[in-house]
Parts: structure tokens; C-alpha cells; sequence
């Protein structure tokens, strides 16, 4: 019997807080209605499911499978975020999981492995990043993260005596600075900004105002910025609204999405 899809690459994500960003691209056979597919824990947040032509599919969760409606679809790329994979017990982190597919899971910055419950395909390092190479079954594996340094509001680690000698005029010199200089590049920014914007919406008039202002600020990051920054500067947006959008962006022509590194950029095209 025909099978109705193949897992060609599960990868996750690990961030500090313990989240789990779950990528998965599939091989669909186009004549099949529809595919279920085993998801790596249950109440996955944040689903979003795109075929090849970046269109969204329809779906529908029950426990830890997902039902996905691809009649028509080659390819299907699901991306969901969970936090049930981990666990934290004094600084110990621990990612738990039974995986049917071979997984590559990357652990935050700078982590160090402690334990393994089995040996790993492979383990590589990717500027700063452990990435494991993991077969499909159960797997447990902690880690620990460097502490992260408290900053005084002076700039200084906690305990410096650097910012003792500076003198109140000297610090208030300073902020007059910035704040010149903050202004000349807000200036300049609009003014490269305003040809731009005015031109994108001349030729976009269907453009909604979510649109503008993702396209204003990317405008204003002189034209490129990573997903992170995108989700930081509108927390109001859900996450799958947000990358919708960027991909609605993109089949308009409007913006590139480039992979650097393990993270999305989203790049204004001229």
C-alpha cells in the first residue's frame, strides 16, 4: 500500500524558558484527501501549515495527532511550539520526548550536556549551538545554561566599581549625544523610508494596516529583520498571524525570507 506522506526532517528548537519550536517538512502524495500525523506532545501552541505554495492548510488536532486536509499538496510544512517536552529541576534542564521520526534537536547558546540516555547519531556545534542527531524512540537529555550576568543601570556587571568615577555632567553629555544622534537617524530613516513606503503602497493598495506597519518597520531596520524581531516589536499579533502575513508579504513580492543560521530574516525587496 501506498504510504500517504514521509517525514523528510524533524527538527527542534530549545530556548531558555524551556519552549520547544517544532519544524517538520513532509513529502505528501497529492492524490490522498488527507494525512495524520503523530505530533512530538499534545496542545501544541502556535500551529501554522504551509504547502509548497506557502498557502496555509487546514487542520485538526486531537490529543498529539494532527490532521492535516492536503489533497493537492506535495509538500507540507508544519511548525508548532510546545512547552510539555521539558522539565527543570534546580539549574537542570531536561528534554523528554518519544519520537517516532529521527529528530536533529538544538539546544540553547552555550549549553552543556550533563546526561544522555543514549548515544546520539552525531553531535555538532553550530556557533555556539549543540545540534544532536537523534534516531526515532525515547530520549532524555540535560542540560545546563550559563548564568546570564545582572547589569547595573549604570551598564556595569553587578559588583563593577567602573561607573564610580564618572561624573553626573559627563553622563548627561553623554545622553545629549544619543539622543542627537538617535534624532539624525530617525531623520534619515524617514526620508529613505518615504519614497519606499509611498511606492509599495501605490503598487499594494489591498495592503491592510497590519501590512504598513510590518513594511514601516522593516523600513526602519534599514530593510531587514529576523523573526524574533518581528514577534518582539508586535507582541499583540499571535505568532501565526504574524508569519502569515510575512508569508502573504512574500507571494506579493513585497519581502524574501532568507534562512541565517536557525533563524528566519525577513529581507524588504528594492
Amino acid at each position: 500500500m501506498q504510504a500517504a506522506f514521509e517525514v523528510q526532517s524533524t527538527n527542534l528548537t530549545l530556548y531558555r524558558d524551556g519552549l520547544v519550536h517544532v519544524l517538520q517538512e513532509i513529502t505528501v502524495d497529492a492524490t490522498f484527501p488527507e494525512i495524520t500525523l503523530r505530533l512530538t506532545s499534545d496542545s501544541p501552541q502556535n500551529v501554522l501549515l504551509l504547502d509548497e505554495n506557502s498557502t496555509v492548510v487546514d487542520y485538526r488536532i486531537v490529543g498529539d495527532n494532527l490532521t492535516a486536509y492536503t489533497l493537492g499538496a506535495n509538500r507540507l510544512l508544519v511548525e508548532y511550539d510546545t512547552l510539555q517536552l521539558t522539565r527543570k529541576e534546580a539549574e537542570i534542564w531536561t528534554l523528554i520526548m518519544d519520537c517516532p521520526y529521527n529528530v536533529t534537536v538544538f539546544l540553547p547558546q552555550n549549553s552543556t550536556i550533563v546526561d544522555l540516555n543514549q548515544i546520539p547519531q552525531s553531535i555538532e556545534t553550530r556557533e555556539a549551538t549543540i545540534a544532536l542527531s537523534l534516531a526515532a524512540g525515547n530520549w532524555e537529555i540535560s542540560y545546563v545554561l550559563p548564568a546570564i550576568p545582572y547589569v547595573t543601570p549604570t551598564g556595569s556587571p553587578a559588583g563593577s566599581e567602573q561607573a564610580t568615577g564618572i561624573g553626573i555632567g559627563y553622563i548627561i553629555l553623554i545622553i545629549i549625544i544619543v539622543c542627537v544622534v538617535a534624532a539624525v537617524g530617525f531623520v534619515t530613516l524617514k526620508k529613505k523610508g518615504g519614497p519606499k513606503i509611498g511606492r509599495i503602497l501605490k503598487e499594494n493598495p489591498q495592503l491592510s494596516r497590519e501590512d504598513q506597519e510590518v513594511i514601516q518597520f522593516l523600513i526602519q531596520k534599514e530593510g531587514r529583520a529576523f523573526e524574533a524581531e518581528l514577534r518582539e516589536n508586535f507582541p499583540n499579533m499571535p505568532r501565526t498571524s504574524l508569519w502569515r502575513l510575512v508569508r502573504r508579504l512574500e507571494r506579493l513580492d513585497i519581502v524574501e525570507i532568507k534562512k541565517i543560521g536557525l533563524e528566519n530574516q525577513v529581507i524588504l525587496k528594492k
